[in-house]
Formats: structure tokens, sequence, C-alpha cells
């Protein structure tokens, strides 16, 4: 009796290991026939010919491991399937070589050109130039200020800005239109290489915003849209924070100024912003005449409602943040007072507290 149940259990055993003998020998040849199709004569092989000859510069972290390399690379579409680089990079023993920095990399770059190319000193960018680029600005200011330093043309700063091609996941959810990419130049420090070309720039800014917004901020953003009873989008949380960035006096003032934008949105009126007219005009503020609060633009916001199409500039993290986490008041108005902002529910409040900022006694 024994001996049967034993011989029983022995034969289920057996089964049961090449089961998943033959189960492992499937994978591996899935993966190994992937990996061949993927970098000799598939997706990545004589089909390189129809992919665009453009360069793509890639940001490889210090101490990331090949298979988070290859993520980076399958989210710049530089590979069709992480999995496959990554085992062919173990195969070929690449993947305990990739070097760290920037990489000038060609769309049309087969699997196996990367993997050399990321252990190659020649495809690294060296870092030489730096430029500093302040929270608040507009793409133009960026772009002069570039120009100032020598390192390239406005112009060609500002043109690569509308007709360049950039990979970004987050840049999916903005519409084609002009100005797309305002608002999503983080501001920061950055280091160019060598006779730096505009893409250069915008690749590092775009790239710094995507690490800037990460996964806390998203989850923000939901308990942002539970707490409104509607969700606004990334480009909508940028828009508000751009205003917020150039309206609010101090620091302090941003979660209140982001308050009083949410609380016109709600009550469906004009935002009434000055600064979009300022950037609806192309002037200063102190040059706008009354003419220019009508103007015919979607940025002004003192004859539509609503945010306007687009951010004014390019905020900071603090204007992001009070965007994301705006105060919570009853505010509808705003205006310069002795001390900084001053806020109120209605025009009448804070006429009145003007008022006493004019006539203290």
């Amino acid at each position: 009796m024994w001996r049967k149940i034993i011989n029983i259990s022995n034969y289920l055993a057996g089964g049961l290991f090449n089961i998943g003998l033959v189960v492992g020998i499937i994978v591996l040849a899935y993966f190994t026939v992937t990996w061949a199709f993927d970098a000799g004569y598939g997706l990545r092989g004589d089909d390189n010919a129809y992919r665009p000859d453009q360069e793509v510069l890639v940001e490889i972290p210090n101490e990331a491991s090949a298979l988070e390399v290859a993520r980076i690379l399958r989210g710049y579409e530089l590979i069709n399937n992480e999995w496959s680089f990554y085992f062919g990079a173990v195969l070929n023993g690449s993947h305990s070589h990739f070097l760290s920095g920037t990489f000038a990399l060609n769309m049309n770059m087969g699997d196996q050109a990367i993997m050399e190319a990321l252990t190659d000193m020649r495809f690294l960018r060296q870092e030489e130039g730096r430029i500093l680029v302040r929270e608040g600005m507009p793409n133009w200011q960026i772009a002069n200020l570039a120009a100032t330093l020598g390192y390239f043309t406005a112009a060609e700063f500002l043109y690569e800005l509308e007709n360049g091609i950039f990979l970004n996941e987050f840049l999916q959810g903005v519409p084609e239109r002009p100005q797309r990419l305002e608002g999503f130049l983080f501001p920061d420090t950055y280091n160019l290489p060598p006779n730096p070309v505009p893409r250069d720039l915008i690749v590092r800014m775009l790239d710094r915003f995507e690490q800037v917004f990460d996964g806390q901020m998203q989850v923000q953003l939901e308990q942002l849209g539970v707490r409104l009873g509607w969700q606004p989008s990334l480009e909508q949380i940028v828009i508000i924070a751009s205003i917020v960035e150039v309206e609010a006096t101090s620091a302090s003032d941003r979660p209140f100024v982001a308050s009083v934008i949410y609380n016109r949105l709600a009550a469906n009126m004009p935002l009434e912003m000055i600064t979009t007219v300022v950037y609806a005009a192309n002037t200063r503020a102190d040059l706008l005449t009354t003419a220019q609060f009508n103007i015919n633009s979607p940025y002004n916001t003192f004859n539509r409602v609503g945010l306007p199409i687009g951010p004014i500039n390019n905020p900071g993290l603090n204007s992001l943040t009070s965007a994301l986490n705006p105060a919570v008041t009853d505010y509808l108005f705003f205006a310069q007072g002795n001390d900084g902002l001053v806020f109120a529910t209605t025009q009448a409040e804070l006429d009145a507290i003007l008022a006493s900022h004019t006539n203290p006694d």
C-alpha cells in the first residue's frame, strides 16, 4: 500500500518537473527568438531603414541596472521590447558595462548598435557649458538668454521648440498648437555639451520636468480632482502654476492666488489676471493700454471665461506645488497692498481693504 502511494507521488512529482521543464524551455525559446528577431532581422533590423534619421539625447542615471536602461530606451521608442534588449545585453556581456550620462543616439540604430554605443565614450556627451534658467521665464526669454551666452541664436531655439519632435510621455496629453512647450521647460541650472544646439537644452529641460512631476505629484493631482469635483489635466495644472508664478509676490501668497483661480473657475467668472494680458499683448505690465485688455487672444482672461489656452511662462516647483495644493478659501479677488497681496471675497471688501491701506487713520 505504502509502496503504491510512494510510486504515485514520485510519478506526480516527476510529471510536474517535466511540465515545469517544458514551460521553462518554451519561455526561454520565446525570449531567445524574440531577441534574435528584434536584434537581427525583425523590427529592429531591416526595418531600421524606415525609421527617421533623428538624433535623440538619452540620459542614463548613475547605477541604473541593465533592465532600467532598457526601459528608458523603450520610453524613447529606441527599442521595441525592453526584455529582448535586456536578454540580448546579458548574452553578449554588455549589460555590465553600460556607462551613465547623456548619450547621443539615433532613432535608426538597432539594438546591437545601441548596446555598443552605451559602452562607448565617443557617444557620451561631455558637459561643458552652463545655463541658469529662472522660474517664470517664458520661452522667448530662455531663447534670448541662451543667445546672450553665445550657445545659439534665439531664432534657432524658438524654431526647434516649434518644429522639433520630443518623445516625453507627458507631452502626449498636450494638444498640438503654437507655443506647445511653454510651461514644460523646467527652470534649473543645466550643463551643456561643447558646441550645443537648441535641442541639447530643450531635451534636458523637458526631462527635468518629467523627473520633478513624479508619482507623488500625480497622486496629488488625483486628490485635487476629488477635492474640486472635476479632474484637472497636467496641462491645466501647469497653466495655473504659470499664472501663480508671476501673480504672487511671495512664497506665502502662492497657495492663495491658486485658490482665487480655482474659485473663479468654479464660479464661472473670468480670471482677470493681468499677467495673461501681458503675455497676449507681448508687452510689459506698466505699458498695457486699456485697449489691450480687450485684445482678441486665447490667452486674455479678461474677455473670456476659463483658463488661457496654455501656460504663460515656465513655472518652478513651488508654483506647481501650490497649483496642486491651493489654500482652502472663499477668496475671489486680490490686489497689491502695502505689505504684499491682499485677498477678499467681494470687490467691495477688497476696495475697503485697499482704502484702509491708503488712509490708515
